[in-house]
């Protein structure tokens, strides 16, 4: 993800990887199952329990990947970022497949979730012994406010953010389009700037998006699962472009 970095190119691209895996795989258009209806406030209220919760679990489960991944002190090397997409790729068409298989599907989620822990754990791992801990909890801090504020906005307000789905894939696109070109052609400093903060925007728009979601499908196992597979992949990579920010900020890009 950090290597779209005009200085710092030459592993593959992590952030394209997840900047438009949702769209690669449909997550934003494929809705989780039929039924897409404004649903009641005690439907709503307990298929939002069961995605807060299962987000909740994915996030910790993501966050002991990467503290496995940084005590086996992993590497970008070897083609391991390319081992670590396919698995994630193999993870997302299996959820969807068996969301409504319990106890498969919750294993499937969680596995996902550690497996993207896992793929960040060299960077992590590399901030935390160069002494630049206090990034990677900044990045933290920053992240978790941005999603209790977005979430509880999106929950609360009346306006309707659904008709944004054309327009947030069209962004994605862009996004992952200006990022390779500038690796590969312009290698430009304030272009990836610019790149970054824009990522931001973007997966704060699709945080409002899904976190509205919950509100217009049946109370599903099933649903509940792909929806925070959605959500979680938002705050992963908001994550993701706030560490980097913070990281260019430092100057350790």
């Amino acid at each position: 993800m950090w290597n779209n970095n005009p200085n710092n190119n030459n592993r593959g691209g992590w952030n394209n990887q997840y900047s438009n895996r949702r769209q690669q795989f449909g997550f934003g258009q494929n809705q989780p199952q039929t039924g897409y209806v404004e649903t009641s406030m005690a439907a709503r209220s307990s298929l939002s329990a069961k995605v807060m919760s299962f987000t909740f679990f994915s996030i910790l489960a993501a966050m002991a990947g990467t503290f496995v991944g940084a005590q086996m002190n992993l590497s970008f090397g070897g083609g391991t970022w390319l081992l670590f997409f396919i698995a994630e790729i193999a993870l997302i068409f299996a959820c969807n497949a068996f969301r409504d298989k319990m106890p498969i599907n919750f294993i499937l989620l969680y596995s996902f979730a550690a497996v993207t822990g896992l793929s960040i754990s060299p960077l992590i791992n590399i901030l935390f012994q160069a002494g630049y801990s206090g990034i990677v909890y900044q990045a933290l801090g920053i992240t978790a406010g941005i999603t209790v504020a977005l979430s509880a906005y999106a929950w609360t307000t009346k306006r309707d953010f659904s008709g944004f789905a054309p327009y947030l894939f069209a962004a994605v696109i862009g996004l992952v389009l200006i990022g390779l070109l500038n690796a590969l052609l312009f290698h430009s400093t304030l272009l990836h700037m610019v790149y970054l903060y824009a990522g931001v925007v973007i997966f704060s728009f699709y945080l409002i998006f899904d976190v509205q979601q919950v509100k217009k499908f049946p109370d599903t196992i099933g649903n509940a699962i792909m929806l925070s597979l959605n959500i979680y992949l938002n705050i992963f990579n908001l994550f993701l472009f706030i560490l980097q920010i913070l990281m260019s900020l430092q100057g350790r890009d």
